[in-house]
């Protein structure tokens, strides 16, 4: 039975009187005298969705009641989330006893030990107290305990923080060698150390920082050979060591350089995690150059691929590497929170990921790890847990939260797997290792050693194959007590250690060579111990060799417009590459049909065959807007073809057409930089007569334009004082020529004259109570209602109030879920209904509300989710309403702005990454006039963009274009007539 606070406690029925008549919180004082004590030695089992309590019986005891409540770990409040450090919470919340007590939990009531509490939420902290029940009352509560439900649980851990041999100050990566050594990154102390399986310290590589063989800048990345070597990503040395597994130096790569400036392979800019495969090539992340580079095992290049970007095969911040027993190889995307996966050769295969919490989302993923069965980890940073996924992405499980007890984590960093399945964990906040196993029941039956007193060997649990040309891979985990494997393969199904041709003495993974292409083929596995004993064979599994093309170029890639989703104009440049071993790659064929051409198809680009080839290609689409899809195949000398790079681009023509664009970089704070913008700027609005309102941020003041672009005044300066700005964001007009501005670091809004830009008055300071505000973002007017509404931004609300700053009420909270914000931007309303839209940045979305009263608003619709797909947002900023009701955002991130219906439904969109015009380089603030022209403030390039539909605004264009001409035929003219007449452009003679 579950009780709950307000149910009468069953203790209440051994309460008495000294008539004997039942009494809540009465007794004699001989009763009380002999309440039972509290149950001692409380204990909490883990079990994957089920926690199980132990204790010491107490004498007489009629039952037992439990008593629990629930946390989520250590979490963050609003006010404490800071966007740029990643720890903004103190050591106090670290705690794992909340106070449970009787009057305060939920009950489990009649209960015995041992006690199994199911049905309950993985990475959940659940704390217990318990309670003994006699004749004459219940007992008081016991020592507080918690437990965390997890599919995985800790089974060691070793390390403190400190700088001795053994302790961690910012451990970050792990690797572990054949024989079950550890090896530990300890970033900050500029040092590796080695321990042997049980956590014992042997030896450190490295002292203090420096640039010396053997020595170390804040090491990352660790990974070991076949033959026990290690491998070091020296990252602020932008390098790689290895060294022997006595830790003596071997050999070293790398040095400093910008992709982007065209730095060649072994050029590294902060490099991150490395992977080794099977036959020992080395992977690195090229961190901050956003790439993968490959080299053998002493460092010579064989490739690399990747470029900013969050396109399939881009990166922003690619942080670890993992290879998996048939050399696929897997990348943590760190700033897109994403996995991806790639072949040996950089083709692009898969991904899966997004922004969030949820099972299959990420904030931050760093560590990446593979098991023997393909299983991929990932240590999902930011949300303090690991998760666990099939090799095609599909999400397993996860475990941890945040916090210092076993099993919590604290910013987890590295990851490893041993051949055993065993997980070991990089808990750099906490200053540790922790070694986690699967809890009974998770997966497939662990290799675990038989019971005591026989000889037999257990199972090998699962075997896997991975069939390539005339060969296939098998890899498995290692069974405990196993010193070799034995391998059996047949044609028939029905293969056994007695039909079967048996490969004795094989290791995990192991490649079994000489198959006919096109026959399937069956394996199965066993373990064979030291003595010789052999255990029961593990399942059988089938696979079939292919034929693979290695004659033809590898590694063909392209991409569109750098990486670009969208593009405005039909002619594109394509970047294309390939790689050909042999004879060399002799040309390239983009179409956008995806049927393979023949060497002899028209329309090849020959070129002198060359092993590594890399060009750009000018290209124009196919008409019509819509997604387009372009191929590219690369042939060699031999005219063999490879397969196809493949990338899309959004063509969107017709929507909205640029009809205006003024403004330049430039600083300073007087009339006569009128029209120039600092960096970044943010707020734009427009009053009733189309005049246009820009907020410019870097130079903390506001700019105000006619309708043509032309420079009216200015106002503002750094400072405190009224009308001085520190950090201006967000702004608003109403019909009477007020101006409204977020005076986002001052912490208030500003009220201005729009006219002159008088200074009228202010409300507001820093706080959380009403009327005050934590960096006000955004601000809108309802001119209909009279209303105006604030982004009151890191305190997660909005706020409204009355034109003069009184205040009215306020909604909103820190989360996800619906009403709730996570840093939100932009806000604007919908004067025919009186509905607000808000931009909820953080959680890449909008939300519309309901204020017609002044009760809690109702959300009516929102919409939006992290992604590059129409009706998607990255970082979305600013937001406007049209008199028709249509709703227009910056997607800031995407470097567009999107259309939608008063529902939410996607309508048009329009942009791209660039400088030109209709392009966008992080547009921020736009507003849309009375004739439904649209304003947009693209901040990085400095300049206000304004746009109208393609019919309006070609008629537009034809004006400008006949004006434009007429004033060249009047420059003309005049400068004919004073070549004519020499002289009379003087304005005077000289006296004599």
């Amino acid at each position: 039975m579950t009780r709950h606070d307000g149910d009468e406690h069953p203790r209440l029925r051994f309460a008495l009187t000294a008539d004997g008549s039942a009494q809540p919180g009465g007794g004699t004082t001989a009763e009380q005298s002999d309440v039972p004590r509290a149950p001692r030695n409380v204990t909490v089992k883990i079990g994957d969705g089920k926690l199980t309590l132990d204790w010491e019986p107490v004498p007489d005891a009629l039952f037992y009641n439990i008593y629990y409540k629930t946390t989520r770990g250590v979490t963050k409040e609003g006010k404490e989330f800071d966007r740029f450090q990643y720890d903004a919470v103190g050591a106090e919340r670290f705690k794992t006893k909340i106070g449970v007590t009787k009057e305060n939990g939920t009950l489990i009531d009649t209960a015995a030990p041992p006690y199994i509490h199911t049905d309950l939420a993985n990475g959940m902290c659940y704390h217990y107290v318990v309670t003994a029940v006699t004749k004459n009352g219940e007992s008081p509560e016991s020592e507080e305990v918690m437990g965390i439900p997890a599919s995985y649980v800790c089974v060691m851990h070793f390390g403190t923080e400190g700088y001795d041999d053994g302790e961690f100050k910012s451990p970050t990566g792990i690797a572990l060698d054949r024989e079950g050594h550890i090896y530990v990154a300890d970033t900050d102390t500029h040092t590796i150390q080695k321990f042997d399986k049980d956590g014992t310290f042997l030896m450190r590589l490295g002292d203090e920082a420096g640039d010396a063989e053997g020595q170390f800048y804040y090491p990352r990345g660790l990974a070991c050979t076949s033959q026990g070597d290690l491998i070091v990503i020296d990252a602020n040395n932008h390098r790689v060591q290895k060294f022997d597994k006595d830790g003596n130096f071997l050999t070293i790569w790398g040095k400093f350089g910008f992709a982007w400036k065209g730095a060649s392979q072994g050029v590294f800019d902060n490099p991150w995690g490395v992977g080794v495969d099977k036959d020992d090539n080395v992977y690195i992340a090229d961190t901050l150059n956003n790439r993968i580079q490959k080299y053998t095992v002493d460092g010579e290049p064989i490739l690399m691929w990747g470029k900013e970007g969050a396109f399939e095969g881009a990166f922003f911040y690619c942080r670890d590497v993992a290879v998996d027993f048939a050399g696929n190889v897997y990348i943590t995307d760190e700033i897109n929170n994403r996995v991806q996966k790639f072949d040996s050769r950089g083709n692009f295969l898969a991904k899966w990921g997004k922004e969030g919490n949820g099972p299959g989302q990420f904030n931050g993923p760093w560590g990446i790890a593979v098991d023997a069965l393909g299983n991929v980890y990932v240590t999902d940073t930011g949300n303090h847990r690991i998760q666990k996924f099939t090799s095609h992405g599909a999400f397993i499980c996860q475990w941890g939260n945040r916090g210092n007890t076993v099993g919590q984590v604290n910013f987890p960093y590295g990851i490893a797997v041993d051949r055993e399945g065993f997980v070991y964990v990089v808990d750099s906040g906490n200053a540790r290792v922790l070694k986690f196993a699967p809890v009974e029941g998770t997966q497939a039956p662990a290799q675990l050693p038989a019971e005591k007193g026989t000889t037999e060997l257990a199972a090998p649990a699962e075997l896997i194959a991975k069939e390539a040309d005339t060969e296939v891979t098998l890899s498995w985990m290692d069974a405990p007590g196993a010193a070799s494997y034995n391998l059996y393969y047949h044609t028939e199904p029905s293969v056994t250690p007695q039909t079967g041709t048996c490969v004795e003495g094989v290791a995990s993974p192991y490649t079994h060579g000489g198959l006919a292409n096109g026959t399937t083929y069956y394996f199965m596995l066993t373990a064979v111990s030291a003595e010789g004993t052999q255990s029961p064979p593990s399942p059988v599994v089938e696979a079939t060799p292919t034929m693979v093309d290695l004659a033809a170029p590898q590694n063909p890639y392209m991409i569109i417009n750098h990486g670009a989703f969208m593009t405005n104009l039909p002619d594109v440049v394509l970047t294309v590459s390939a790689h050909d071993v042999d004879s060399g790659v002799a040309g390239y064929f983009i179409s956008e049909a995806p049927s393979t051409p023949t060497a002899s198809t028209p329309g090849w680009v020959d070129v002198e065959p060359v092993g590594k080839f890399g060009a750009t290609a000018p290209y124009t689409l196919s008409p019509g807007d819509g997604k387009k899809t372009v191929y590219v195949w690369f042939k060699d000398g031999s005219g063999n073809i490879s397969a196809p790079a493949t990338n899309s681009i959004l063509l969107n023509t017709s929507g909205y057409v640029c009809v205006n664009v003024w403004g330049k970089a430039g600083s300073g704070a007087h009339l006569l930089h009128g029209g120039e913008f600092g960096t970044p700027s943010f707020g734009l609005s427009c009053d009733q007569n189309g005049n246009v309102y820009v907020v410019d941020t870097g130079n903390c003041r506001v700019q105000k334009f006619d309708n043509a672009g032309n420079f009216v005044h200015l106002w503002g300066m750094f400072g405190t004082a009224p009308a001085n700005f520190h950090n201006p964001t967000g702004i608003a007009v109403d019909e009477k020529g007020v101006v409204y501005v977020c005076d986002t670091n001052n912490h208030r809004i500003q009220r201005f004259d729009a006219k002159m830009g008088s200074y009228l008055s202010k409300w507001g300071r820093q706080g959380g109570g009403e009327g005050q505000f934590n960096a006000p973002w955004g601000v809108a007017v309802d001119n209909t209602r009279g209303y105006v509404y604030v982004v009151d931004s890191a305190n997660f609300r909005i706020q409204k109030f009355d034109r003069s700053g009184e205040y009215v009420m306020s909604w909103g909270s820190f989360g996800n879920a619906d009403g709730q914000l996570y840093f939100a931007r932009g806000i604007a309303v919908d004067e025919n209904d009186g509905a607000v839209y808000v931009v909820d940045m953080g959680n890449h979305r909008v939300q519309k509300f309901d204020t017609s009263t002044n009760f809690l608003p109702q959300l009516l619709v929102k919409w939006g989710t992290k992604g590059q797909e129409p009706g998607q947002f990255w970082n979305p900023w600013g937001i406007t309403v049209d008199r028709d009701g249509f709703v227009y955002v910056t997607d800031t991130g995407n470097h567009r702005v999107q259309k939608f219906d008063r529902d939410g439904n996607f309508e048009t969109q329009w942009g791209g990454f660039g400088g030109a015009r209709g392009q966008f380089n992080f547009p921020y603030g736009l507003a849309v006039d009375r004739r439904g022209a649209i304003f947009v403030l693209d901040s990085s390039n400095f300049r206000v963009q304004q746009f109208m539909t393609a019919d309006e605004g070609e008629l537009q264009l034809r004006e400008q274009a006949e004006v434009a001409e007429s004033e060249a035929s009047a420059l003309e003219e005049k400068k004919t007539i004073q070549q004519e007449t020499p002289g009379t452009h003087l304005l005077s003679t000289p006296k004599p």
